[in-house]
Parts: structure tokens; C-alpha cells; sequence
């Protein structure tokens, strides 16, 4: 954001809040909306669900990566702690529709573990990290990170403890940023605020870690926080929790990344989210993702479903008004801010005022409108849902009273251009707006007094130019009067094409507009006397 829209921003907000004690509630606490919330999803079954427990992990290499209790063998060893065979690492072939199938043990080498848990890769696919229960724990997880054999493909080597493991707690669902700099994972370490935490680690470029740190904002609670995953585009955070006003267990949440950190704490409703738990939400893009559920109706205790989400775009648009008149104000500049002042898109109104730009749902905006002559103004709203195709607004704009210019040769009321029909005295709509600055102006000034002059080019005949000239100033007069200006304060006068400002024999289009003119000279004495 350029520093003129920041200062002005700033200084719009501070003044509207001591005016009328309002702001635009940015938040440092938590802000959660629960219920339908306007999300759409439609989940069904995936083709490798058993009667055991299939928990979805992420991509590895255009493959779906689960960890699963299914049964391998006539003799797989029990967990104790679920009844169920331990978990071991699968990857599926994903069909065009985003089906799963072929499921197929992942590594030979991690499979030798006896519990298998969440994992994560690098972007290219190099690096590993990943979880396995602590030995006579099969609840306690830790992590461990490696790397691929760069001469046997599948193969990891350099499998090592995570630095900051311990037995006393657990470290459980890494997730990588895409620039594989940040690491993400869920623990009840003391450093929690209570339960599971989702912490942050930066990753060094010699494969050394940060000391871990909750993220920053409201997404932790004394609760469990877990499953963190980010979009593909990196700024919306999705996990899943037991706490945040859940419709029933875990739920899935939604946060958008702001300079705050993770602050307003989105469910994403019922038609994703049941009474039993909901875990592990995978996006794959905007409007295809994976859950893990144990909701009712599942083959096995947990299963993999494909989630749908019905979307479609949606806008922003509106007019800038002139506030007096409720006449469209083209040529305004419009900025689209979020709700932290980061400025997102900014356009020019066209003639008839208007402003129209995508937006996201489930976001606050600002609109802030600009205009030379008029004082900025703004107005936010609410894209509290996505069955909202477009958000109506528009911003009023009160007019700021015309400049007064001072010259040596005269002293005069800046205005822009007035403003009539061809041929005709009558003052055109659009014009009663510059005429209201000069109200403002007069009004504001109540000592001075003043000339109203109207000029026309050299086309036709010189005594028609001059009587609709001076038709027009009495038009212009006859106006300013009836805003409450007295009349012994201002006079009018036609000059017809007897003061031309560009004498020219074969005059352009420009040089005519030029010529074509009304004046508000401010009159002194000796002004008054030569006028009369």
C-alpha cells in the first residue's frame, strides 16, 4: 500500500473513531462463526476405505499418502490402545474425479516401524518428516526427518530423531510450507496453552531447526488444536479442534493468515463437520479437498472422504455519490482494503460512478473513495457468506468548497467546468455539483462577493454568443441564490467571444472547450465599480 492511501487511511479511521466512536474491529482475540456459515460441501467415500481405521495424509509425487490399521498378512500385530492392527504408510493412484484406488504399502524401510503416523514432505519430494509411536506408547508420537537415496528412488536414508522429541509429551502432523521453510506440527509440550498446540519451527538451510513456537494468533485454545494444513496458496490455515464451539468432537476450521497471525477462527459449517470427529483436511485446490471422519456410516472406525465444496465468484460493487445532489461522481479513485489496511485491488470509477472487484467470503473489506474537490469517505462490509453472489454498496462523498485562487490579476473561485445543453441557459445535472462547491465556498466566506462570468468560443454569430453567455450567468446566479447565498452578494454577465483565452482563425476542438468557459471572479472595489 502506497504511504498517501496508508497516512490517509489511518487518518480516516482515527478521525471516524473519535466522530463516532467507530473503527473497523480489527481483532486481537479469536472471533469464531459456527453453524452453516454459508459453506457448501458435499462429501462421499473414497474406493480405499476398510473396515479399519484410513486416515488421510497428503501428496507425495502425484500420489495420496494414508496411514492405515487395514490388515496385511494373517498375523498383524494388535495395537493395544485401539484393538485395531498398527498403522502402517499407503499410497493410492488418484483418479481425474479425485477418487482414490490401488492402495499400496509406501516404504519398505518406514514400514518397519510398528505405528505410523502423519507425514510431510519437501516440495521436491527429497525430504521426509514423519511421526511413529514412542517405544510401550502406541498414544506418544515422535518425529523423525530423512532424506531420498539420490541412486535408488523410494529408498529414505539419514532417518533422524526431531531435536526437540521427549517422552514426556508427543509430537504428531507435520506440514511443510510449499518454500519448505517453515514446519508445522501439533504437541502437548509444556510450551502449550493446554492439550495439543499447533507449533512452528523455521527450517535452516543446513537442515537445523528454530526453537518451536505456538503461531501466533487465536487459533490454540486450552483444548486440542491439531491436523494443521495450509492452502495451495499458503494464507488460509485449515485444522481441525474440540474446542471453538464445535458442532459435536473435532470440527474443522478455517483461519486466514493476517500480520496479527491466525485471528478470526472460521468452522466450516455443518454440511462438512458432524457430531463425531473431523480430522485432517487435506485442500487440494479451491474446491477440492480430503477428510478423515469417523462420522456414523463409515466402513471402519475412521474413513477417507472426498470433500466438494460448491463455490462460485464473487464481487464487490457500488457507485461513489456526490452526498448533496445523489449524482454519480465518475473518475473517483475506489481502494479495496482488507481488514488489517493491506490494500487489495484500486480502480477509477467510470462516468456513471461505478467501482466493481472480486472478493473472497467470509472476510471483512474497506472501500475507501477519493476524489480531488471531495473529502474521502469510506465504507466497510461483510462477505459473511458464499451464497452471496454480489455485496451492494456505495460511498457518498461530500463536496469540499472550491479553492480561492489569488493572482495578481484577479482573485477567483476554482472551479470545474460548467456545464450546459447546445444552444441552450439551462445548467446540465452533472454541473449543480461544481456549483454546490461554490456555495460552500461563498457560505464559508461570508465577507466576499462575487462576478459570475460566462465566456463562449467564436462560433456563430457574435450577438446570439453574447445574449447566451449572459443568459447562462443569470442561470448560474439564479442557482447559487437558491442555495441560501444572498443575492446582493454575487452578479452576473455575459462576455459572449469578446474575451477569448486562445484568439485562433481555425480554432481545434480543445482550443473552442478553452474559450467556452464560467468564471467566479471575486469582486473588490474597484472590481465593483468597473462591473457596474
Amino acid at each position: 500500500m502506497n504511504k498517501y492511501i496508508a497516512l490517509g487511511f489511518l487518518l480516516l479511521i482515527i478521525s471516524l473513531s473519535v466522530a463516532q466512536n467507530t473503527d473497523l474491529n480489527i481483532p486481537t482475540t479469536g472471533e469464531v462463526r459456527d453453524g452453516d456459515n454459508g459453506f457448501r460441501f458435499e462429501t462421499v467415500t473414497t474406493g480405499v476405505n476398510t473396515k479399519y481405521s484410513d486416515y488421510g495424509i497428503g501428496f507425495f509425487r502425484e500420489k495420496f499418502i494414508t496411514f492405515s490399521a487395514r490388515k496385511i498378512g494373517a498375523f498383524a500385530k494388535i495395537d493395544p490402545a485401539t484393538d485395531e492392527p498398527y498403522t502402517k504408510l499407503y499410497c493410492s493412484d488418484v483418479t481425474y474425479l479425485w477418487d482414490l484406488k490401488r492402495p499400496q504399502l509406501f516404504s519398505h524401510v518406514l514400514n518397519q516401524s510398528e505405528n505410523l503416523g502423519t507425514i510431510a514432505f519437501s516440495k521436491d519430494g527429497n525430504k521426509i518428516f514423519y511421526t511413529q509411536s514412542q517405544e510401550g506408547d502406541t498414544n506418544q508420537f515422535d518425529l523423525y526427518t530423512g532424506r531420498m537415496n539420490p541412486n535408488i528412488e523410494g529408498q529414505w536414508i539419514d532417518l533422524k530423531p526431531f531435536p526437540y522429541n521427549d517422552p514426556s509429551y508427543s509430537i504428531e502432523n507435520p506440514y511443510l510450507s510449499k518454500d519448505n521453510k517453515t514446519l508445522y506440527f501439533t504437541s502437548d509440550m509444556p510450551e502449550a496453552i493446554g492439550g495439543f498446540d499447533i507449533f512452528q519451527v523455521t527450517v535452516n538451510d543446513d537442515g537445523s531447526f528454530t526453537k518451536p513456537e505456538r503461531i501466533e494468533g487465536s487459533v490454540n485454545t486450552a483444548r486440542d488444536e491439531k491436523f494443521p494444513q495450509l492452502s495451495p496458496d499458503q494464507e488460509l490455515l485449515y485444522f481441525s479442534s474440540n474446542a471453538h464451539d464445535t458442532n459435536g468432537g473435532y470440527d474443522v476450521f478455517r483461519s486466514r493468515k493476517t500480520p496479527y497471525g491466525y485471528v478470526t477462527i472460521l468452522n466450516l459449517g455443518k454440511t462438512i463437520n458432524s457430531k463425531q470427529d473431523e480430522i485432517s483436511y487435506i485442500p487440494v485446490n479451491d474446491s477440492i479437498g480430503y477428510l478423515t471422519s469417523n462420522r456414523t456410516g463409515t466402513e471402519g472406525s475412521y474413513d477417507i472422504f472426498k470433500v466438494t465444496e460448491t463455490r462460485f465468484n464473487q464481487f464487490v460493487k457500488g457507485r461513489t455519490l456526490d452526498e448533496e445532489t445523489r449524482l454519480p461522481l465518475g473518475g473517483t479513485d475506489v481502494v479495496l482494503l482488507d481488514t488489517y489496511g493491506t490494500e487489495i485491488a484500486r480502480t477509477k470509477t467510470g462516468a456513471d460512478g461505478t467501482y466493481n472487484f472480486p472478493v473472497d467470503s467470509f472476510l471483512e473489506y474497506t472501500l475507501i473513495a477519493y476524489k480531488d474537490g471531495f473529502e474521502r469517505n469510506f465504507t466497510s462490509f461483510d462477505t459473511n457468506s458464499q451464497l452471496v453472489e454480489t455485496f451492494e454498496t456505495e460511498i457518498l462523498m461530500r463536496a469540499e468548497a472550491a479553492e480561492i485562487v489569488v493572482t495578481e490579476e484577479k482573485s477567483y473561485i476554482k472551479i470545474d467546468k460548467i456545464f450546459f445543453d447546445l444552444n441552450k441557459a439551462s445548467i446540465r445535472e452533472e454541473s449543480t455539483i461544481t456549483l454546490n462547491t461554490v456555495v460552500r465556498t461563498l457560505k464559508e466566506n461570508p465577507e466576499i462577493k462575487v462576478a459570475i462570468n460566462a465566456h463562449t468560443d467564436k462560433q456563430g454569430q457574435a450577438s446570439y454568443n453574447l445574449s447566451l453567455s449572459d443568459r447562462r450567468a443569470a442561470s448560474a446566479l439564479r442557482y447559487i441564490v437558491s442555495k441560501g447565498v444572498d443575492s446582493s452578494r454575487v452578479i452576473s454577465k455575459g462576455y459572449g467571444e469578446t474575451e477569448l483565452l486562445v484568439d485562433c482563425d481555425q480554432c481545434t476542438k480543445e482550443q473552442h472547450q478553452l474559450n467556452r468557459r464560467v468564471e467566479f471572479v471575486i469582486l473588490t472595489d474597484d472590481t465593483t465599480t468597473a462591473q457596474n
